[in-house]
């Protein structure tokens, strides 16, 4: 009879162990099934932080900094250029003749970088490519202007001519 009754309470136990081992398995999927969700949530919202971080990319343009920068090297260019146009010209510039030279260096720069970079303002380049543009400028060699884009403009031929004395 002894064995019976502790048969039956080893049963009653095991009833209550299994139940309680139910219990634990159900918060356990509900825990999982929590972290499913808050993860499947988290996996939304860095999409939309990546999308807005893309968006943001895309508006955010060079700073003040950046852009002093570019017309720091875009100036010392211009200067070396219409140096090596003179020297290939064979010809000694008067100062207002070179500084028009200068200006037209200055011009096709802006040119060629607005158009390697695709804006319409030199000052439209993302934050992100300043120093794309930095080192894009500081590749540009004198060859990489053609000789329609480099040719006397009309400024300069009067230039020429006011300083040889036709007028």
């Amino acid at each position: 009879m002894e064995a019976v009754k502790m048969q039956g309470e080893q049963a009653v136990q095991l009833v209550n162990q299994n139940e309680t081992l139910k219990e634990i398995l159900k918060e356990m999927t509900g825990l999982k099934e929590e972290m499913d969700k808050t993860a499947a949530t988290t996996k939304r919202r860095l999409g939309e932080v990546e999308n807005l971080v893309s968006e943001i990319d895309k508006r955010v343009h060079i700073d003040d900094a950046e852009a002093s920068e570019i017309k720091s090297i875009i100036g010392r260019q211009a200067h070396a250029f219409a140096k090596e146009y003179f020297k290939q010209a064979g010809v000694t510039p008067s100062d207002n003749l070179f500084a028009s030279k200068k200006g037209q260096f200055i011009r096709l720069q802006h040119s060629h970088l607005k158009h390697h970079f695709n804006v319409t303002k030199y000052t439209h380049i993302k934050h992100t490519e300043a120093v794309k543009a930095f080192d894009f400028l500081k590749s540009l060699q004198f060859s990489a202007f053609s000789l329609f884009e480099t040719r006397e403009t009309p400024k300069q031929k009067e230039i020429i001519a006011l300083e040889n004395g036709v007028a």
